[in-house]
């Protein structure tokens, strides 16, 4: 868009404007006929041009003697009703028509402040001054507060996509496709930022009740600090501030709602009503699951014991009770765990360690590394797996050389897979392994929120996100 001709006072006041530092002022002093008006210009935190103003007429300015009878004073209240800062940048614009007064204030103004650039103009200038300030050339970039989603995990960060760059100019308009997803009460807010060092400062925020889907927006610079955007519904002003509307930004999207595969291990070893409260917290878990989630529930159950080391004694292998199951034939399966009750204990078993290891080998197995299916791992027992060789735990390796950390690792490492637990000891006592399984929630078996342990490992339907910006339409 090209330069109005604005004249000389005109350029001279845009480049004395445009030359403005964030923390500098302008005075315009302009001397008529009637009298001295004052225009004090600043940029605020945005970088956007501010400004005020005020007049004094001669009659005003000449006090109870008048000109004549007390030049001093009417000196001191000319340069008074300038008001100039010390530090600021000064321009004396002289009406064309001035008569005596105005020739004797200009003098006066230009002795004290002899580095002041003097201009003449033909009309008052404060429409000029409107119209340099409407006008200012951007000195910061201004961008829009966008979103951006994870593919892989639903993660949500926040960015900004510019509109428009230093220089710009009002009438400018840039065209972005954007995404709304549902908003709660206050609406889809959109935030135009600038850039001052490492955080954004907030220029304007506007916000409406916007149906979800995808939207081609036009944002147009009406002029410095003012954004105009179309293609939407109406926007109204948002009075959020900054850190609310961040607080309201949820993590993730919702996950998928399809089929979940919940693997549940259960160690069968023990004192029986500990192992028959291990069985129950399964049971609470899978019940509470069905009745949660969107899609269908899969179940897997296992049960394991402790390693024999007699050789008289064959080694109890790790129980596949019931794999990818629906919800009846899993709690039918558990049923019968549950009338067994709990596996004989003591010698030839090894008191202080299950075969923990054993089954995490075996899930693993059946799990394979190709199946995305969503996938919760939940673990629940007392003891640490046996290590797969002797080490100064003094618990016996592993028969079979199944390293439990090895086997964790690969499990946290499969897509979509999240591991819980709960275990007999609370957190601080607990084994370190019971903190690998439980990587994502960790609960006691003796204080179990069944409700926020199954939110925590994704065992629920997720609540519709409630975005408060936009989201960048990447396919633009």
């Amino acid at each position: 868009m090209p330069e109005p001709d604005r004249g000389l006072a005109g350029k001279a006041i845009a480049q004395a404007l445009a030359d403005l530092a964030d923390t500098g002022h302008l005075a315009l002093v302009e001397v008529a006929a009637d009298g001295v008006t004052a225009f004090l210009l600043r940029r605020d935190g945005n970088g956007s041009p501010r400004g005020r103003s005020w007049s004094a007429t001669w009659p005003d300015l000449a006090g109870e003697h008048g000109w004549d009878a007390d030049p001093a004073g009417a000196r001191e209240a000319v340069l008074r009703a300038a008001r100039v800062p010390p530090s600021a940048d000064v321009i004396i614009v002289a009406a064309s028509s001035a008569g005596p007064r105005a020739e004797r204030a200009l003098g006066w103004l230009r002795a004290a402040h002899p580095a002041a650039q003097v201009l003449r103009a033909d009309a008052p200038i404060a429409g000029l001054v409107r119209e340099v300030m409407a006008d200012d050339p951007l000195t910061r970039s201004y961008e829009l507060v966008v979103v951006l989603a994870d593919p892989d995990t639903g993660r949500l960060r926040l960015t900004s996509r510019q509109l428009f760059p230093l220089g710009s100019r009002p009438g400018d308009r840039v065209r972005v496709a954007l995404r709304c997803e549902a908003a709660d009460a206050d609406g889809t807010a959109f935030a135009v930022v600038t850039w001052q060092g490492p955080e954004p400062r907030l220029l304007s925020v506007q916000s409406a009740r916007i149906t979800p889907g995808r939207y081609e927006v036009t944002a147009e610079l009406v002029r410095p600090g003012r954004v105009r955007f179309t293609g939407l519904p109406e926007l109204s002003p948002d009075p959020r501030d900054w850190d609310q509307l961040v607080a309201a930004l949820p993590d993730r999207l919702p996950g998928p709602t399809g089929p979940v595969h919940l693997v549940c291990a259960v160690e069968v070893c023990g004192a029986g009503d500990q192992v028959a409260e291990r069985l129950g917290r399964a049971r609470q878990m899978i019940s509470f699951a069905s009745g949660r989630l969107g899609g269908p529930l899969r179940v897997s159950l296992l049960a394991y014991a402790a390693h024999s080391y007699d050789p008289s004694a064959p080694d109890p292998p790790v129980r596949v009770a019931a794999w990818r199951t629906d919800v009846d034939e899993a709690l039918d399966a558990l049923g019968a765990l549950e009338e067994q009750g709990a596996v004989a204990r003591g010698y030839p078993y090894h008191p202080h360690a299950a075969q923990l290891e054993d089954a995490l080998a075996a899930v693993a197995g059946r799990l394979g590394r190709t199946d995305s299916a969503p996938t919760v791992v939940l673990t629940v027992g007392g003891r640490p797996p046996h290590p797969p060789r002797t080490d100064r735990s003094r618990i016996l390796p592993c028969p079979h050389r199944h390293d439990w950390r090895r086997l964790t690792a690969v499990l946290r490492q499969r897509q979509g897979t999240v591991l819980g637990a709960i275990c007999d000891q609370a957190a601080d006592r607990a084994h370190p392994a019971w903190h690998e399984l439980g990587t994502a929630a960790l609960a006691h078996l003796e204080a179990v929120d069944v409700r926020g342990l199954a939110a925590d490992l994704g065992l629920v339907a997720p609540s519709p996100a409630h975005l408060p910006f936009p989201l960048l339409d990447e396919t633009e």
